[in-house]
């Protein structure tokens, strides 16, 4: 409907705006969510495609439950914490530049994970045979996750480019650290590049957009554009390569677009936001083999080596094609739908809220290096809930826990000695 894109347009520029007022946090949860939802939905409902419906009243109930319990999860903390303590904004950048980082520990550390990060490349090759990159089927780079343990090291981008990132700010005296440093996270970049492990770029990226914003002053608007800038060219670039046989023109008539083909390049940027909910929406009305845990629980059980041998027993269709098009993403909550049905959407959503408001709201009160790389994770969760659903990746929950240990680790101690970033 053309009147709830105007709507949910509308109420994401209002939110943008509120970007100029310098006083408020930019990367509060609540906002970010309904910033990235206004604009999914909006979108979505501008119907571009021949491919996507009218939504049904049954539809558009479990988007809106879905959508409300996961902010009540918000606002239950905020309740929680509104008349307590909370740290502003120039005093948690003050408090994380005071933060002790021990850049010795740090530096054995870089060096050790890029070590395991190189080595499981490199065996990764020797068993599966082939680079992604470099396969004429590069579409196959999920089959690098198949090895495991191998393959789960080498998603380990986010903790060591992050870390590597931030090692320039505590170590300003050691040169040749500080260009071995550089080096490992040049060539990890490099390697991730070869995988096509897209969403582990953008990971690091996230996580470090909020330590930049947290425990910094150099944040600025320009460098948010050409942040925003670069997360798009890594989305879109990486697809565009792993795609490259199949020309705009092709994505455009397959996609049913229905504005002139002149501007099909609009295609695959626009169906990459729409379809998702397009999906969400529809899928929920035929969806009915429930799993009762499978894809919510997915990362225990691929850590304890069941997760294969029950998708086989319970023959799972890990991507269902319900509405037989060639986008097959359903937006972060459907698989909490496949697990519970409305069960799911109405408790998982509020759960979720509750824990991410949660590490939120401990950063504003405890500021700590741990504190802002756990809830940097967690905006990743957020920015990307159209999407996929990151927390049901065991990549995902294996880096966010090296994050957080590796930062509680370096930092158990504060000084009074201010350290200039």
């Amino acid at each position: 409907m053309f009147s709830v894109a105007i709507i949910g347009l509308t109420i994401f520029g209002v939110l943008l705006l509120t970007f100029l007022n310098k006083k408020i946090d930019l990367l509060s949860p609540s906002r970010l969510f309904i910033l990235i939802w206004s604009f999914a939905i909006g979108i979505t409902n501008l119907k571009f495609s021949y491919l996507q419906r009218e939504w049904n009243g049954f539809g558009w109930l479990m988007l809106m439950l879905t959508l409300v319990s996961f902010l009540g999860g918000f606002f239950i903390v905020y309740v929680i914490n509104v008349d307590k303590t909370k740290k502003s904004i120039p005093e948690i950048r003050e408090m994380l530049r005071n933060q002790l980082v021990n850049k010795n520990l740090l530096f054995k550390i870089l060096v050790i994970s890029f070590s395991l990060y190189l080595i499981s490349f490199l065996l990764s090759f020797w068993i599966m045979g082939f680079v992604p990159a470099f396969s004429p089927r590069p579409e196959i780079r999920s089959q690098w996750s198949g090895v495991f343990i191998v393959g789960m090291i080498t998603h380990a981008l986010p903790p060591i480019l992050f870390f590597s990132s931030i090692y320039f700010f505590y170590d300003k005296e050691s040169s040749v650290k500080r260009i071995v440093v550089f080096f490992i996270g040049l060539m990890t970049f490099f390697l991730n590049l070869l995988i096509l492990h897209r969403f582990d770029i953008v990971y690091w990226l996230i996580v470090l957009l909020a330590y930049l914003y947290y425990g910094t002053y150099k944040l600025k608007l320009k460098n948010v554009v050409i942040w925003v800038t670069f997360l798009i060219s890594i989305l879109y670039g990486v697809s565009t390569f792993r795609a490259s046989k199949f020309i705009s023109n092709a994505i455009y008539y397959t996609s049913a677009m229905k504005f002139n083909v002149k501007y099909a390049i609009i295609t695959e940027p626009y169906m990459y936001f729409a379809m998702n909910v397009e999906n969400f929406v529809m899928g929920v009305q035929k969806y009915t083999d429930f799993t009762y845990g499978y894809f919510t629980f997915n990362p225990i059980l691929s850590l304890i080596q069941l997760k294969h041998p029950l998708n086989e027993y319970m023959s799972i269709n890990e991507f269902p094609d319900l509405l037989t098009y060639s986008y097959n993403t359903y937006t972060m909550f459907f698989e909490w739908y496949r697990d519970f049905g409305i069960f799911g959407l109405s408790f998982l959503p509020f759960i979720w809220g509750v824990i991410i408001a949660s590490a939120y709201y401990n950063l504003r009160k405890k500021p700590s290096l741990s504190a802002v790389t756990l809830y940097g994770a967690f905006l990743f969760v957020i920015i990307f809930s159209f999407f996929v659903n990151m927390l049901g990746w065991l990549h995902f929950v294996f880096n966010l826990t090296v994050l957080y240990l590796i930062a509680k680790f370096i930092s158990r101690k504060q000084k009074s000695k201010t350290i200039e970033i």
